[in-house]
Parts: C-alpha cells; sequence; structure tokens
C-alpha cells in the first residue's frame, strides 16, 4: 500500500537493482570484443584491441605513466609495452620525461592520436545512436542526464 513505511525503500531498492543490471549489460556490451571491433571497423582505424583499448586508456588519463596505467587496469606493464610501441609508431603517442622522475616517461596523446580519438568516439557514438534508434528525443535526453550525474557521482567517489 502507497504511504506505508518501507514501501519507498523497496521501490527504490528495486529501481536501483534495475539501475545496476541495467549498467552491468551496458558495460559488458560497451567492452565486448565484438562491439570494439565494430566501432574499430567504422572508425576505419586498423588497431588491435589491446592498441584501441590502451589508446582510450591513455587519452582518459594522460600525461600517465605505463605503470600507473598498468595499475588501473589491473594488468602487467609488460603487456602494455608492445601496444605502447605501436601506438608510438603510428604516431598515437608519444613520451616524454617525468618531471617528478627523470627515469620514468609519461605518455600522452599525440594530435594524430586525437584525430584517431575522435574517429573512435564518433564510431562509437553511431552505435550507441544505432541501439536508441526509434526512441523519442525527450528519452534518450532523459538518459543522458540520467548517466551524466551517474558518472559526475562516480568521480565525486573515486
Amino acid at each position: 500500500m502507497e504511504g506505508t513505511p518501507g514501501n519507498g525503500d523497496d521501490r527504490l531498492r528495486e529501481a536501483t537493482d534495475r539501475v545496476a543490471a541495467a549498467l552491468a549489460t551496458v558495460g559488458n556490451w560497451m567492452f565486448a570484443p565484438a562491439t570494439r571491433r565494430r566501432i574499430m571497423a567504422a572508425s576505419g582505424l586498423e588497431l588491435s584491441l589491446g592498441d584501441y583499448t590502451l589508446l582510450a586508456q591513455i587519452s582518459l588519463h594522460a600525461p600517465v605513466r605505463l605503470s600507473v596505467l598498468a595499475e588501473q587496469m589491473e594488468v602487467d606493464k609488460s603487456t602494455l609495452s608492445p601496444p605502447a610501441k605501436r601506438l608510438e609508431s603510428r604516431g598515437f603517442i608519444e613520451r616524454q620525461p617525468d618531471p617528478a622522475d627523470a627515469r620514468a616517461k609519461l605518455v600522452s596523446v599525440t594530435r594524430e592520436g586525437k584525430l584517431a580519438i575522435r574517429r573512435l568516439w564518433k564510431a562509437r557514438t553511431a552505435a550507441v545512436a544505432a541501439l536508441m534508434e526509434g526512441w523519442e528525443p525527450s528519452d534518450i535526453e532523459h538518459l543522458a542526464d540520467g548517466l551524466a550525474a551517474f558518472a559526475e557521482a562516480i568521480k565525486k567517489g573515486a
């Protein structure tokens, strides 16, 4: 019965469960190899999944040490070296001395890398738009607003 103590809590808990389940599905789709391959194909860039992932991570965190990215990605640093070398040879990233430690290097995205990222994000946006084909514009706007607020909460809590 509406107005019963706890009833709103149950509805909120159920809604929160639905949000968590939906986010898991979205995350699985966004990071599925098939999705990333589709995005790469649509972008016209020829990158391996590892190169794509590393370029995206560097673009989000640069300038950054590969060792820091490896920790964040929960992989061994040695697994990031080959894709970093490939990205550097294509002119997508560059290494600079770390001002805090001259022995270490910081990686960042070059102008060419930023252009590649724009192509990837444009292809990603098109893939998302295809899934929302037929939606009401107001529903897309509400979803965008809700997800933006959720992303801000994540950033503040991180």
